[in-house]
């Protein structure tokens, strides 16, 4: 009897104690941006315990704010961190060499009929979020057994997924399906979905080992599974590399499903960004994502290539292929395909863990390693990886494809870092020289790079079509077209001659009296006069630099006071009448300036000097009027003659005339003056056709021609940008005038120009955040100068949403003084009272821009 009661008051503590002890192993949540998964719940009697495993890359960092909280779906107060096991609050958490973290937050208990709940970070620092953790199901809605829940692939080592069955949708066949009913007999189902109009059955039976069988008739079921299963013997239909030819001017359309999406996501869009290699710069396009987690953007593609997705919850690679369709489930960080692409996207993915280059330490090392050394540690990587490639697929199956793709990705990627070593350089020594102090300063010791450092580069990769599938194919070309071994000496000047000539064949008839300055200017200008200047400009240039920039008030007022008193230069160089003037004002030159000075004195003789005063005095008002009547056509001669010359070096190197690379590198720069919105005429497109050996790209340079023909008559009605006037202001004023009309508003300000590659690629970059803060209180505004042509500037922000300022030269120099600003993109926060809270924000991401935004429109 006693035993029995005994009993009794046990199973009734048990059953009053349920919900007290409640464990939720691998809970079911909506959608998130953890880099990781929540592994497991727990419902104690005095908190709520939620464990993480992340799984990031090693030598990161990740940070857990001091307000993480979770929240009842239907509402209620945020329930705030009590305590961390496993990592550190409120500051930096270092990932170790595993890449895994694994640790548990601690919570308020949570009440027992509680069905969902949020898990997010609510202060600065954090912007992961966990979207409907499922804590008790809803039984009033259909749902599918969890036994059937999953991404579900083949189990015959393809690992091709085909079926993505959820809790309340799922995916087959490239379309997103609702149950409509759902019965069990055992260990069989037969799931009826609807799309629409559209039904579709779905047989499933139940395997052992965790494997399913599905097929859409009963007879012919096949097995399936929620993880890879490895035959390396797998054969595949069709596996073939690709082969030439690749090009094909088509579009793609890339579409797919975000599981557990919700509308209650602060960003409802993502970007995809297409390294176009013929056009040498990123396309972005806006991906539209609906209440259901559906998205599908269609855009135009020259070849197979990989892209880049941004979407709130992560970023991705997906290969796409022209006239052909990918499609992308996103769960988590984890991603699954279906469509044409499938099999090379699922197997590029398995492939990722191949990435050994440590770019961090690599930089962080740079100023003291020499370029023998550098270049072996690009190599041995590169052999690294592709052995590491070889023996993932002798024991695992990799489409031909993947594999060629992925071979190819290793060797421009190691040309590529091998490339950056000058450029990596340089960037520590302008660091250093910006160092306002020895101790800020890193380590640097001078090494020269010799032409035997780029024999890594093979010789036939000037033709290697097949390259463009990776597109490592766009960062090869840019770093190899700004190398070192090809820079052109720019410190030599086109001479009257040279002008006049590359003037006439570009159809410019010069009057009598200019053929005959140019006629005398033979005298002035010859190779040795020339020689001799470059071996100043290589001695002095920078001096000569920094001389007129700290010197322009006072150039301005030589040249007023040779006019107001009717006067002419004493000497022919303009720097020798400039120390004469600063002296006279009691001026101080410094003693790099001094023996500039007298390096001008002596660079040529007496009777050189005199021919130049002759000349100058004879023809000296024509040349003025000669140089401001073909000012433009001066620059795109000096850019003809660069091209060339850089062109020139780089065949030099590969010993060949004539190469599929060299058509890319043109295709480039013909494309770059219609970035400006700056159409060819048909006889120019003729011309630069010509130029253009591959039919395929001397096509597809007439259809972007005409293409932006289009765009710029499309620009001429878009809306959503405007354009502001500046009042006649100065100084602080003029900045206060221009920000007046949006008070009680943050502004977020961007200086600019349209001729800035990182200022444009930073706009495209925010726009997702403008599509996302619409309704909220903050303004993107822009100002550039007169730097930016009217016509292209206008073209331009019809697609740049936000506030527009164009101002005068003097305008600018105000704002640059005002906020120091050296160079261009430079960011501003305003607040809402117009008062400038930082002047110089430097780059961010768009989560923490946002961040940051929120924050000031609350105070």
């Amino acid at each position: 009897m006693k035993k029995s009661i005994v009993i009794t008051f046990l199973l009734g503590f048990v059953c009053i104690n349920t919900f007290a002890q409640k464990v939720i192993e691998n809970p079911e949540y909506g959608f998130n941006s953890l880099p990781g998964t929540i592994t497991k719940v727990e419902l104690l009697d005095t908190t709520t315990v939620l464990h993480f495993h992340l799984k990031m890359h090693p030598g990161g960092r990740f940070f857990i704010p001091k307000q993480s909280y979770i929240q009842d779906l239907k509402g209620g107060d945020k329930l705030f961190i009590t305590k961390a096991r496993g990592t550190k609050l409120g500051k930096w958490n270092a990932v170790p060499e595993s890449g895994e973290n694994i640790y548990s937050l601690y919570f308020p208990k949570l009440d027992k009929n509680i069905k969902t709940i949020d898990f997010g970070e609510a202060n600065e620092g954090g912007d992961w979020k966990v979207y409907d953790i499922v804590i008790n199901e809803d039984e009033d809605v259909l749902r599918l057994p969890k036994v059937l829940r999953g991404n579900w692939m083949l189990t015959d080592g393809s690992n091709q997924w085909h079926y993505g069955f959820y809790s309340k949708r799922a995916v087959i066949d490239k379309h997103i399906w609702n149950y409509k009913s759902i019965e069990a007999k055992g260990k069989k189902y037969t799931i009826v979905l609807e799309n629409g109009s559209t039904i579709k059955t779905v047989y499933a039976k139940l395997l052992k080992n965790d494997k399913v069988e599905f097929g859409e008739n009963r007879k012919k079921l096949q097995s399936y599974s929620l993880k890879k299963v490895n035959n390396p013997n797998y054969k595949l239909v069709n596996n073939v590399e690709y082969t030439e030819p690749i090009f094909n001017l088509d579009s793609t359309t890339y579409s797919g499903f975000i599981k557990g999406f919700t509308t209650r996501a602060e960003q409802k869009t993502g970007t995809m960004h297409v390294n176009n290699a013929f056009s040498g710069h990123q396309d972005t396009y806006l991906i539209k994502i609906a209440d259901d987690g559906s998205f599908s953007v269609k855009f135009p593609i020259t070849h197979p290539q990989s892209t880049f997705v941004r979407m709130p919850n992560g970023a991705y690679s997906v290969f796409v292929e022209p006239s052909k369709e990918t499609f992308h489930c996103i769960d988590g960080k984890e991603s699954f395909f279906m469509g044409d692409c499938a099999q090379v996207n699922s197997d590029l993915q398995a492939l990722e863990f191949i990435r050994y280059f440590n770019h961090q330490k690599t930089r962080k090392n740079i100023g003291l390693t020499s370029p023998k050394d550098y270049k072996k540690v690009c190599l041995d990587v590169r052999d690294k990886e592709l052995k590491a490639l070889k023996e993932y697929a002798s024991s695992h199956f990799v489409s031909a494809k993947a594999f060629q793709i992925k071979n190819i990705q290793i060797e421009l990627t190691a040309y590529q870092n091998a490339l950056g070593y000058g450029m990596f350089r340089r960037s520590l020594k302008s660091q250093n020289e910006k160092a306002k102090s020895v101790e800020n300063k890193k380590p640097f010791k001078d090494f020269k790079v010799h032409e035997d450092y780029y024999d890594f580069i093979p010789k036939d990769i000037i033709n290697n079509r097949l390259a463009l599938l990776s597109n490592g194919y766009y960062f090869f070309v840019n770093r190899l077209i700004y190398a070192d071994l090809f820079k052109v000496n720019q410190s030599s000047r086109a001479t009257l001659v040279e002008f006049a000539d590359w003037l006439q064949k570009n159809n410019k008839e010069l009057t009598v009296e200019e053929l005959e300055m140019v006629e005398m200017s033979k005298q002035i200008e010859t190779p040795e006069i020339i020689k001799k200047e470059q071996l100043f400009r290589k001695a002095y240039g920078k001096v000569e630099q920094a001389f007129y920039k700290k010197n322009q008030d006072n150039t301005k007022a030589y040249g007023d006071y040779l006019k107001e008193n009717d006067l002419k230069p004493k000497h022919s160089h303009f720097l020798l009448n400039m120390a004469e003037y600063l002296k006279e004002k009691g001026e101080i030159l410094s003693d790099e300036e001094m023996k500039m000075i007298e390096a001008v004195k002596i660079m040529k003789t007496k009777e050189e000097y005199e021919k130049e005063r002759v000349f100058n005095e004879t023809y000296g008002k024509v040349k003025v009027q000669f140089y401001n009547k073909y000012g433009k056509s001066y620059s795109d001669m000096s850019s003809d003659k660069y091209y060339s010359d850089r062109d020139n070096n780089i065949k030099a190197f590969f010993g060949k005339s004539d190469a599929f690379l060299y058509d890319v590198i043109r295709f480039q720069r013909a494309s770059k003056r219609l970035e400006d919105y700056n159409v060819y005429t048909d006889d120019e497109l003729t011309q630069v056709q010509s130029e253009i050996k591959n039919p395929f790209l001397a096509n597809y340079l007439a259809v972007t021609n005409e293409q932006t023909k289009i765009n710029i008559e499309k620009n001429k009605t878009k809306g959503g940008y405007n354009v502001n006037q500046v009042n006649k202001t100065e100084g602080d004023e003029l900045f206060d005038t221009m920000l007046k009309k949006f008070k009680g508003k943050v502004v977020y300000v961007d200086f600019w120009a349209t001729w800035c590659a990182p200022c444009k690629s930073g706009i495209k970059r925010i726009a997702p955040l403008k599509e996302t803060m619409k309704n909220d209180d903050v303004v993107f505004l822009y100002i550039t100068n007169q730097t930016s042509p009217e016509g292209t500037w206008k073209n331009a922000i019809a697609n740049i949403k936000g506030e527009h300022y164009r101002v005068s030269a003097d305008e600018w120099n105000y704002l640059t003084e005002k906020f120091n600003i050296s160079g261009i993109p430079h960011y501003v926060l305003v607040n809402k009272q117009g008062k400038v809270v930082n002047p110089k924000m430097g780059h961010n991401p768009n989560a923490k821009l946002k961040t940051i935004f929120k924050a000031e429109i609350q105070k």
